[in-house]
């Protein structure tokens, strides 16, 4: 009986961070690499499954916008993620530098002119910098 109260006690707090942490915060995973996608990856599903997902956007610029063409199954764990209310956004010059044609893209992701001011206009609007 112990075990079961101080488990649900440890349910109630996580459930209360987790409250506070999204009516409060907002995150930008930046990946600009194709090999910090498992990295990434792992952090997006932990801040999901802690109930983020909605406060969160994975902002993709450089050689990391090549792992986001066709299905794979990193492209599955985006796709899942964006289901649960994260934001993918990918940044228009990227797309062109790398002569991605914009209609493979997967229709979850949003295009962004630059990832970079964009990162920086999310940032001094109070979100969190994260770079797996």
């Amino acid at each position: 009986m112990q075990l079961d109260v101080e488990h649900t006690r440890t349910r109630n707090t996580i459930r209360s961070a987790q409250v506070i942490i999204t009516e409060m915060s907002h995150f930008v995973l930046h990946v600009s690499q194709a090999d910090r996608w498992p990295a990434a990856l792992s952090n997006l599903a932990n801040m999901t499954e802690l109930g983020l997902a909605a406060a969160i956007t994975v902002m993709i610029n450089g050689t990391a916008i090549y792992a986001i063409q066709g299905t794979n199954d990193w492209t599955a764990a985006m796709e899942r993620a964006a289901a649960a209310g994260v934001a993918f956004e990918v940044c228009s010059r990227s797309v062109a530098n790398h002569a991605l044609p914009v209609k493979t893209l997967p229709s979850w992701f949003r295009i962004v002119p630059a990832a970079i001011p964009a990162i920086a206009e999310y940032v001094s609007s109070g979100a969190t910098y994260i770079k797996p």
